[in-house]
């Protein structure tokens, strides 16, 4: 079984245009580095990449699943709102709603965190909603403008604890207007120091800080990482991710380690087939080696003893 542990549906007014823009942005930068030349009306990008990502039911996600051969996929919502100005459009409430609905539309193939920023006076009323309705885990995104060591995130994570489900914490890169110095990984250590017994997911391994959030999860048994996310890196060159990925494995072993897409967004860079066809036909010019047993864990099985899912 593959589970894509990470990924996301995004559509028109999903997400404040702010963020769009600013990942379109770092896309444009990225696949014109050898030119130096950025000069791309970012409006059209952003309605260029806006109607090549919507997927609002889950529809394209599925269609993708089947072609990458993914058997189940992680939904997390993403509560961008009060650290993307200009602050209005569509409520978490809704957002979680829906993607609640793509769960229901696809049963058997999607599962979904519930999303909150825990600086919403009804954070935990938002948490606790969800998780009745069927959410899986929480999705806290610290890029929008908090720490995960701040004390307004601890009833969340008591409440994760009561229910015991994993919560996912962003940790690394992100576009503007959005900011990375709330994600590094120092400050999810806090939480797994006082709440040993949460389960943990560090998402993308922290990656540019993917050694710090391995050296944590080293001594702090509660929590895992996912390297989602990090097409770039091996666009860039294929040990960019299979160097990072075996020090992983040697220092967690593969149980605490989870595989996934970042899709629909990370999709234009490679396919999720292609991802998938990355972690099972790997080509390191190092000669960096795993072994099958290894790989069919970070595809699938992991995700799947983390979250008690059946086949």
């Amino acid at each position: 079984m593959i589970v894509d542990s990470h990924v996301h549906l995004f559509f028109e007014g999903s997400d404040p245009e702010s963020f769009f823009i600013g990942a379109a942005r770092a896309g444009t930068a990225f696949f014109n580095k050898k030119s130096g030349q950025f000069d791309v009306n970012m409006e059209e990008a952003y309605d260029a990449n806006i109607e090549l990502l919507s997927d609002k039911t889950g529809e394209k996600l599925v269609q993708k699943m089947d072609e990458a051969g993914i058997d189940k996929a992680i939904l997390l919502p993403l509560d961008f709102w009060l650290g993307c100005p200009p602050s209005s459009g569509m409520s978490i409430e809704e957002k979680n709603a829906l993607y609640a609905a793509a769960v229901k539309r696809h049963a058997g193939r999607l599962l979904s965190h519930v999303g909150v920023d825990p600086r919403r006076p009804n954070a935990l009323d938002i948490m606790q909603k969800g998780v009745e309705e069927g959410a899986i885990g929480l999705k806290l995104h610290p890029t929008a403008g908090f720490y995960p060591d701040d004390p307004i995130c601890a009833p969340l994570y008591r409440k994760a604890l009561e229910y015991d489900i994993p919560v996912l914490i962003h940790s690394g890169n992100e576009p503007a207007p959005l900011r990375i110095k709330f994600s590094q990984p120092k400050y999810i250590d806090t939480v797994a120091a006082e709440f040993p017994d949460l389960k943990i997911i560090i998402a993308h391994t922290g990656h540019g800080w993917w050694q710090e959030a391995i050296d944590l999860a080293s001594v702090k048994p509660n929590v895992y990482v996912d390297f989602a996310g990090w097409q770039m890196e091996y666009l860039n060159g294929f040990d960019y991710f299979y160097q990072p990925l075996r020090f992983a494995l040697d220092t967690l072993g593969p149980w605490r380690i989870l595989f996934g897409t970042d899709g629909l967004m990370l999709d234009v860079m490679l396919s999720p087939r292609d991802w998938v066809l990355a972690h099972k036909e790997y080509r390191s010019p190092a000669g960096i080696r795993f072994d099958g047993e290894e790989i069919d864990i970070i595809l699938g099985h992991a995700a799947a003893r983390l979250y008690n899912l059946s086949d």
